[in-house]
C-alpha cells in the first residue's frame, strides 16, 4: 500500500509541477508581447518538462539512497521523498525562467547558462546552505525514530535536489541550443540588467521563504 501511495503522490505532484510551471512560464513570457504565442507555448512546454524531469530524478534518487541508508518505506519517509519534488522545483524554476528569458544578444546556450548561473548561483547556494543547516539539527535528536525517518531522507533531499537543480540542469541546458527556446528581451545584455534585477530579489525571497 505504501509504495502505491508514494507512486500516486509523486505522480500527482509532478503533474502539478508541470502544469503550474507551464502556466507561470507561458504567462510570464506572453505578457511581454515580444514573441509569438506558438513560440512561447513551445518554449514553456520544454521548460516545464525540464522542471518536472528534475523533480522525477530527485524523488527517484532520494528513494534509492534512503533505502541504502536503511530508511524503511513508511508514510513518514514518503513525506520526505515527495518533499524532494518541491525543493528541486524551487531551484529549477528560477534557473529555467532566467535561461529562457536571457537576452537575445546571447547567441549560444552556453552563454545563456553562464548568464543564468552568474545571477542565480549565490542565492541558490545560500538557500541550500540555510536549509541544510536546519536539517542537520535533526541529527542531534535523542529519538532514533526522528533520526531515521526525518534526518536521513531529508539530508539526502538537500544534496540530491541541489545537485540536480543547480548542476545537472545547467549542463542539460547547454545542449539545448534551439531558436524556439530563446524567449528573452531584444537588445544588448547590459540594457536588460535593470529589468531583470527584480528576478534575483524574488528568487532570494522565495528560496528563503521556502
Amino acid at each position: 500500500y505504501v509504495d502505491t501511495l508514494l507512486a500516486e503522490t509523486a505522480g500527482w505532484a509532478l503533474l502539478a509541477v508541470f502544469c503550474v510551471s507551464w502556466a507561470f512560464l507561458f504567462l510570464k513570457v506572453g505578457q511581454e508581447h515580444e514573441h509569438g504565442k506558438a513560440k512561447a507555448f513551445a518554449g514553456s512546454i520544454v521548460g516545464s518538462l525540464l522542471i518536472a524531469l528534475t523533480g522525477l530524478l530527485s524523488v527517484v534518487t532520494v528513494f534509492g539512497l534512503s533505502s541504502l541508508a536503511a530508511v524503511s518505506l513508511t508514510s513518514f519517509s514518503v513525506m520526505a521523498f515527495v518533499l524532494s519534488i518541491g525543493y528541486s522545483t524551487e531551484y529549477s524554476v528560477h534557473i529555467i525562467h532566467r535561461w529562457l528569458r536571457s537576452p537575445m544578444s546571447l547567441t549560444c546556450s552556453k552563454e545563456r547558462v553562464e548568464y543564468t548561473m552568474e545571477f542565480l548561483f549565490l542565492p541558490t547556494f545560500m538557500s541550500f546552505v540555510s536549509s541544510t543547516i536546519g536539517i542537520i539539527c535533526l541529527a542531534f535528536t535523542e529519538f532514533h525514530f526522528n533520526s531515521v525517518y526525518f534526518f536521513r531522507p531529508l539530508i539526502i533531499v538537500m544534496f540530491a535536489t541541489y545537485f540536480y537543480g543547480c548542476y545537472l540542469l545547467p549542463f542539460i541546458l547547454q545542449m539545448l541550443d534551439f531558436e524556439f527556446l530563446r524567449l528573452g528581451p531584444a537588445g544588448r545584455e547590459e540594457d536588460q540588467e535593470e529589468l531583470l534585477d527584480a528576478e534575483k530579489v524574488g528568487a532570494v525571497r522565495s528560496n528563503d521563504e521556502f
